[in-house]
C-alpha cells in the first residue's frame, strides 16, 4: 500500500514539476525584487525572452489547430452552432464584468481626492465606427496575420480555410492528416518552450515587484485593491459556477489551471498563455474539437478581466479629474467596456491601449491613460488571469452542452 502510495506521489510530482517550478520561479522573483528594488529592472530582459519565445508559436499554433479542428468536422451546422453560441456567452460575459467594474468604481471611488484638472483645450477623438472594427477582421496583406495583433484576423482566416477544407469531402483527407501532423509538431515545440518559463516568470516576478511593489499608495492602493477585490470574487464564484454547471468539479478546474494562470500573471499575455491553456483544457477532458476552437478564438475575443478593469479605470479618471458623469452615461461606459475587450490584443498592456476608446466614447480626456500607465502591470497581470482563465471555464460548459453529461469521462487524458 506505501509502494502505491509512493509510486502515485512521484507521478503526481512529474506532472506538476513544470507547474512548481514556475511557483518557485515567480517567488524567488518577486523576493529579490522587494529587496533590491528598482536594479531589479534589469532582470526583466529574461522575461521578455519567455514571452519572445511564446508570440513566436502562438499565431501558427492558433492557424493549425483552429484550422485542423474545423477541417475535421463533418458537420458544418454543429461548427455554426459552437461559435455562436460561443460569441453570445462571450458578449453575455464581458457585459456582466463591466457593468461590475462601473459599480466598483462607483463604490470605492479609488480616484476621489487627486484634485487634477483636464487640459481646456482637449477634444476626444470620435470613437470606432461599425465599419472599421467589421473591416479590421479582415487584414489588407495576408503577412499581416502573423504579428500577434493579427491574432483576431488570423483566426478568421483560420475559420475559412478549415471550412473550406470540411467543405472538399474525401478529397481533404491528406490536407487533414498534414494539419493534425502539423498540430502535433507545435505542441511538442510548446512543450519544449515552456521549461524555460521558470527562468522567464522569474525575470517578471523581479521586475514587477522590484519596480512596481513600493511605489503604489493612495489613490493607487485604492484602485488596485478595489479592483482585486471585485475581480477576485467575480473569478472564483463565476468560473467556479460555470464549471459547476458543465458537470465539472470546480475543484478539479482550479488544480488544473494553476499553471495558466501563473503564466498569465507572470507574462500578461492571453496569447502567450494559449498553448498551456491548450494543455489544461486537455487534461480536463475538453475534446480537441471544442479546445481547438473555443481557447483560440477566446483568447482574443473573450476578456472579462479587461472589460472590468476598462470600466472601473473610466470611473478612476474621471473622479482623479473631477468630471462628474451623468448615470445616462453608465450604459455607453458599459458597451464600450466589453466593445474594447473584445477588441484588445493578447498582448501585455494590450487593455491599457483600448481605454483610450472606452475613454473617449464617455468624454473623458485621454490624458487620463497617463495616471493608469504606472500601476496597469500590476492591474494587467490579474485581469489576464481571469481572461485566460475564464476561456479554459468556458470551454468545459460548451462541452458539456455539444458532447453531453459524460463528456470530460470520455476524454480526460
Amino acid at each position: 500500500m506505501a509502494f502505491l502510495f509512493l509510486k502515485k506521489l512521484r507521478m503526481s510530482s512529474r506532472r506538476y514539476a513544470l507547474v512548481i517550478f514556475i511557483a518557485i520561479g515567480f517567488i524567488l522573483g518577486a523576493i529579490l525584487g522587494a529587496i533590491i528594488g528598482k536594479p531589479a529592472a534589469n532582470l526583466r530582459p529574461l522575461g521578455d525572452f519567455f514571452v519572445r519565445l511564446l508570440r513566436m508559436i502562438v499565431t501558427p499554433l492558433t492557424i493549425v489547430t483552429v484550422s485542423a479542428a474545423i477541417a475535421r468536422i463533418a458537420d458544418l451546422k454543429r461548427l455554426g452552432k459552437i461559435v455562436l453560441l460561443m460569441l453570445v456567452i462571450f458578449l453575455i460575459t464581458s457585459f456582466f464584468a463591466a457593468s461590475l467594474g462601473l459599480i466598483t468604481g462607483l463604490v470605492f471611488s479609488p480616484g476621489e481626492g487627486l484634485g487634477l484638472k483636464p487640459p481646456p483645450d482637449y477634444k476626444p477623438p470620435a470613437p470606432a465606427t461599425a465599419e472599421t472594427v467589421i473591416l479590421s477582421l479582415i487584414p489588407l496583406n495576408f503577412v499581416d496575420i502573423f504579428g500577434v495583433a493579427g491574432l483576431l484576423q488570423a483566426i478568421v482566416f483560420s475559420i475559412l480555410f478549415g471550412i473550406a477544407v470540411a467543405l472538399m469531402g474525401e478529397a481533404n483527407k491528406p490536407i487533414v492528416k498534414a494539419l493534425d501532423a502539423l498540430s502535433g509538431a507545435m505542441i511538442k515545440l510548446t512543450l519544449i518552450i515552456m521549461w524555460y518559463a521558470p527562468i522567464g516568470v522569474f525575470g517578471y516576478g523581479a521586475w514587477l515587484f522590484g519596480t512596481y511593489g513600493a511605489t503604489v499608495v493612495g489613490a493607487y492602493a485604492k484602485l488596485i485593491g478595489a479592483n482585486y477585490l471585485m475581480a477576485i470574487i467575480y473569478w472564483l464564484v463565476f468560473y467556479s459556477l460555470i464549471v459547476k454547471i458543465s458537470g465539472r468539479n470546480p475543484l478539479d478546474y482550479w488544480r488544473v489551471i494553476i499553471e495558466p494562470i501563473t503564466v498569465a500573471f507572470t507574462t500578461r499575455s492571453s496569447a502567450a498563455t494559449l498553448p498551456i491553456n491548450l494543455r489544461a483544457a486537455e487534461r480536463l477532458g475538453v475534446p480537441e474539437s471544442i479546445r481547438n476552437i473555443v481557447l483560440p478564438v477566446g483568447c482574443t475575443v473573450n476578456m472579462d478581466g479587461t472589460a472590468l478593469y476598462q470600466a472601473l479605470c473610466a470611473l478612476f479618471i474621471a473622479q482623479a479629474f473631477g468630471i462628474s458623469i451623468s448615470p445616462a452615461l453608465y450604459p455607453l461606459i458599459i458597451t464600450m467596456s466589453m466593445l474594447g475587450s473584445v477588441a484588445t490584443a493578447a498582448i501585455p498592456g494590450g487593455g491599457l491601449i483600448m481605454l483610450a476608446m472606452v475613454l473617449a466614447a464617455a468624454g473623458l480626456p485621454l490624458e487620463g491613460i497617463a495616471l493608469i500607465v504606472a500601476v496597469d502591470p500590476i492591474l494587467d497581470a490579474l485581469r489576464t488571469s481571469i481572461n485566460a482563465s475564464g476561456d479554459t471555464a468556458y470551454s468545459t460548459l460548451m462541452s458539456r452542452i455539444f458532447e453531453g453529461p459524460n463528456w470530460w469521462a470520455k476524454n480526460k487524458s
